[in-house]
């Protein structure tokens, strides 16, 4: 066993040194979300203390709002960037979405606007206050860094990518922390930075993409040839986008459906965005190559595409399970100990998801296969389906009259068995053997979890953070 794992290292090395290859490519982004992660966790739990949980339930509403809206400008339009053979074809998909982009920043623009009538049909969201008009700033350079990251996909100017996403996202933090000693934790503090930030960093994507040819974005528009792009690639907002829309909602519905309370919001915001720093650093590093090499090979070499499946789906899984299930056991102990006892409750929600987001981990960054295969109905009836059991999951829970982290809790649970299903189909239509490979995942990790289970109760005395207070809450006990 051990030869075999050296032999593996070796091969995996040699891949890496070899120019545009895929193990390459996927180091190169993995070295740039390395800085990434390792700001969020050097500044994180400083700006969490901070700013508080409820400033955080706040920016997670915006961000919402701001990531819903770039969708629409987006209309899947942008996944096809690396599909046309020729750059003129590509320019125009661009043309088309910063149309759309310039649009949406004015509706949002309008919604600012007309924000006394808004909070009044949506009293909750009243706590944006005036700050609901930095949504259109906000929506322009979130808008422009996705549009031109997926123009340095079609180039594998992956190098390019990764330098401009980590500056961006370090220096956000570094601002929100500056920013909030300075003002002593304002409640919009977070929502200015982002705002602020991105702003910024969309001029450098901007100068970034004259080697692209964004100078002749303006000199080259034409309205009749970007009609025709539209009809031609007209899958991606019919099929494409409604998948990823749905999905994006529905993982959002604990901030939409109980901001009521913004400072549980805010700790499942935190939660998830911690959470979400594995999927950066390993699966979003996957996805932009994965979706390349899918494209590449889906048709001409559906083996290979199986085989790579199947090696990342089970490298995916070794990588996630410890991290992931030491989290669902121990994380509300090292909230409070990291961050202050304020933030315990994001503890107990990191426990809440920690399985749901070993197997998103394993599953999402290969997602793109279905697009490849021209299967994007497979993910759309997926995600209509995750997102209405998600929906019933937490309505159900507060109709019995149970508190939001127990809604979260049911959130939760659904959510894994969801992403358990998407890994089996992934590796159904790659031809693996999908069924024993899901099994001993599943096996495995109830295996892992009751001993953590058994390590927790002989440390502390109970067997799970929240010590099932949700669930007693359910039953009215």
């Amino acid at each position: 066993m051990p030869r075999r794992i050296l032999e593996h290292l070796r091969n995996d090395l040699k891949r890496i040194r070899t120019k545009d290859s895929f193990a390459r490519n996927v180091f190169t982004i993995f070295s740039g979300n390395s800085v990434v992660l390792i700001s969020q966790l050097l500044l994180t739990p400083l700006i969490a203390r901070i700013y508080g949980p409820e400033v955080y339930g706040i920016y997670g509403l915006f961000l919402a709002l701001v990531v819903n809206m770039a969708a629409f400008a987006d209309l899947g339009y942008s996944t096809a960037y690396v599909l046309p053979k020729e750059d003129r074809e590509a320019m125009h998909l661009l043309r088309l979405n910063l149309f759309l982009l310039l649009v949406l920043t004015c509706v949002a623009l309008v919604i600012g606007l007309l924000r006394h009538q808004l909070y009044a049909v949506l009293p909750d969201w009243s706590r944006l206050g005036k700050h609901i008009l930095l949504l259109p700033v906000g929506l322009l350079g979130f808008g422009l860094i996705y549009f031109f990251t997926n123009v340095f996909t079609r180039h594998r100017a992956f190098s390019t990518s990764v330098y401009l996403g980590s500056t961006t996202t370090v220096s956000i933090r570094v601002f929100n922390l500056i920013y909030g000693v300075v003002s002593k934790g304002a409640l919009f503090g977070l929502i200015i930075g982002d705002v602020l930030m991105n702003a910024l960093a969309s001029v450098a994507y901007w100068i970034a993409m004259r080697r692209y040819g964004i100078s002749a974005l303006f000199s080259g528009w034409d309205w009749k040839a970007i009609r025709a792009v539209a009809i031609a690639y007209k899958r991606y907002p019919l099929l494409t986008f409604p998948e990823r829309w749905v999905s994006q909602l529905s993982g959002q519905l604990p901030i939409f459906l109980l901001i009521k309370e913004p400072g549980v919001v805010g700790q499942f915001a935190l939660s998830t965005s911690l959470l979400t720093m594995p999927l950066r650093l390993l699966g979003y590093s996957l996805n932009n190559v994965y979706i390349q090499k899918a494209a590449a090979t889906a048709q001409e070499d559906p083996e290979h595409l199986g085989r790579i499946t199947r090696g990342l789906y089970l490298r995916l899984f070794w990588i996630g399970l410890l991290p992931f299930t030491l989290l669902v056991f121990f994380s509300d102990l090292v909230f409070v100990l990291v961050m202050g006892e304020a933030w315990h409750g994001a503890g107990v929600i990191t426990g809440y998801l920690g399985v749901f987001f070993l197997f998103r981990l394993v599953s999402e960054p290969m997602i793109t296969l279905f697009y490849a295969q021209r299967k994007e109905h497979t993910v759309l009836f997926f995600g209509i389906g995750l997102g209405a059991a998600r929906l019933v999951a937490i309505v159900g829970a507060l109709y019995l009259g149970a508190s939001a982290l127990s809604a979260i809790l049911a959130f939760a649970l659904v959510s894994a068995l969801g992403y358990i299903l998407l890994g089996y189909l992934l590796l159904r239509h790659t031809g693996q053997a999908a069924l024993p490979l899901t099994l001993r995942s599943l096996l495995i990790t109830l295996l892992t979890c009751v001993i953590l289970a058994l390590l927790r109760f002989l440390i502390i005395g109970d067997w799970f953070p929240g010590a099932l207070g949700p669930v007693n809450a359910i039953l009215g006990r």
